[in-house]
């Protein structure tokens, strides 16, 4: 029996692009040591490498310190009040700048994003 594979790329090249956000889903890989995780996926509208993703894995606590509250106020495009429920449904096609960063293993990951004052830009 021989098993084949194609390498897969460490992400998106660290950098600035245009994107939308794409939407939330549970991330369940490695629950047991991490706890339960979110992951927010977004993808370039132009450039070299538009259409191509790139995300980012949460742990699955919003508040006003962790990743996930800091980029659930970016993609809302405004505060989420302490008690308030938030959903990333409705969110999907937000647009404005991601930014992705390095990470430790060589891949890299979503840092930040920006949305545009109008979220359709």
């Amino acid at each position: 029996m021989s098993l084949e594979f194609t390498m897969g790329s460490g992400g998106l090249p660290v950098g600035s692009y245009r994107a939308e956000f794409v939407g939330a889903e549970p991330y369940e890989e490695n629950v047991e040591k991490y706890g339960p995780g979110v992951l927010l996926r977004f993808r370039v509208m132009n450039g070299p490498e538009v259409g191509n993703e790139t995300s980012r894995i949460c742990s699955a606590k919003l508040t006003p310190k962790t990743s996930l509250g800091k980029l659930a106020v970016a993609i809302k495009g405004g505060a989420i009040e302490s008690g308030e429920r938030f959903s990333f449904d409705g969110f999907a096609g937000a647009k404005g700048s991601v930014i992705v960063e390095p990470t430790d293993n060589g891949g890299t990951r979503v840092g930040a994003f920006i949305r545009d004052a109008n979220g359709q830009g």
